[in-house]
């Protein structure tokens, strides 16, 4: 609501600087999961047209 002041005992958003170590270290898992599976997809990719492309010549 605009006009509506915080509570003075709310406690602020987690900063990137105060990050747990846990939490930074499952974030960056979850990043280089998301990599190897977009590179096994375009692996899969090429290797279906690859074979569809063989089989045509």
């Amino acid at each position: 609501m605009p006009g509506k002041k915080a509570r003075k005992n709310a406690e602020p958003p987690p900063s990137p600087e105060r990050a747990r170590p846990a939490d930074v270290e499952l974030e960056c898992a979850a990043q280089i999961r998301r990599i190897g599976d977009k590179l096994n997809f375009r692996q899969k990719l090429l290797n279906l047209i690859s074979k569809l492309f063989s089989l045509i010549t």
